[in-house]
C-alpha cells in the first residue's frame, strides 16, 4: 500500500498534466521520465539508507513513519501552478514509494528464511499489482469527474493506511521490528 503512489504517478502522471497545464502529449512525453527517475534513484538511497540505519539498530517502524510522512506532499500536487515544481513533487513521490519497496523487503528478508525470498517478492509485487488494479478504475472514474484533489488524496493517504496496517500487523511479531 506504501508503493500504490508510485502506480499512481505513473498511470495517471500524463492526463493530470494535460489537463491541468494544457500541455501537448509531445510536450509531455519530453519529460515523463522525470518521475519514474525519482522511483530509480529512490532505490539506491533508501537501500544504503535502510542498510545503515537498520544496521545501527534502527527501527523499521520508525522508518515507515518517516516514509509515511515524507509521502504526505503527494495530495498537494493538484495544487500546485507550476509544471515544473509539479514534475518535482511526482519524482518525490515515487522517491519516497521506493523506500517502501526497500524497506519491505529488508524486512521480510530479516524476518523469514531466505529459502523463501522469491516467493517473499512475489508475493510483494503481486500484491502492489493487486492493489493498482483494485483502486487505479475508481482513481479512473475521479479523473473522469476531474476530481483531482480528491484523487490525489486517496493516493496519498494509501501510505498512511498501509503504514497502520503494517504496524498492527507486526506487533506481535516475534522479533522487533
Amino acid at each position: 500500500m506504501g508503493a500504490f503512489p508510485s502506480g499512481f504517478v505513473l498511470y495517471q502522471a500524463s492526463i493530470f498534466l494535460t489537463a491541468a497545464f494544457s500541455k501537448s502529449q509531445v510536450e509531455i512525453g519530453k519529460v515523463l521520465w522525470i518521475p519514474p527517475l525519482g522511483w530509480e534513484i529512490g532505490y539506491f538511497f533508501w537501500g544504503w539508507a535502510t542498510d545503515r540505519f537498520s544496521g545501527a539498530g534502527a527501527s523499521m517502524r520508525r522508518q515507515f513513519v518517516v516514509l509515511t510522512v515524507l509521502s504526505t506532499p503527494l495530495a498537494l500536487i493538484p495544487h500546485v501552478h507550476f509544471y515544473g515544481l509539479t514534475l518535482a513533487m511526482m519524482f518525490f513521490a515515487m522517491f519516497v514509494t521506493s523506500g517502501f519497496i526497500i524497506g519491505a523487503v529488508a524486512y521480510a528478508t530479516h524476518h523469514f528464511s531466505i529459502d523463501h525470498a522469491g516467493f517473499i517478492a512475489g508475493l510483494g509485487a503481486g500484491s502492489w499489482s493487486l492493489v493498482i488494479a483494485l483502486v487505479m478504475p475508481g482513481v479512473g472514474r475521479l479523473f473522469d469527474m476531474h476530481r483531482y484533489d480528491f484523487a490525489f488524496l486517496v493516493a496519498a493517504l494509501f501510505p498512511i493506511a498501509g503504514c497502520g496496517v503494517w504496524t498492527l500487523c507486526s506487533r506481535n511479531s516475534a522479533r522487533p521490528c
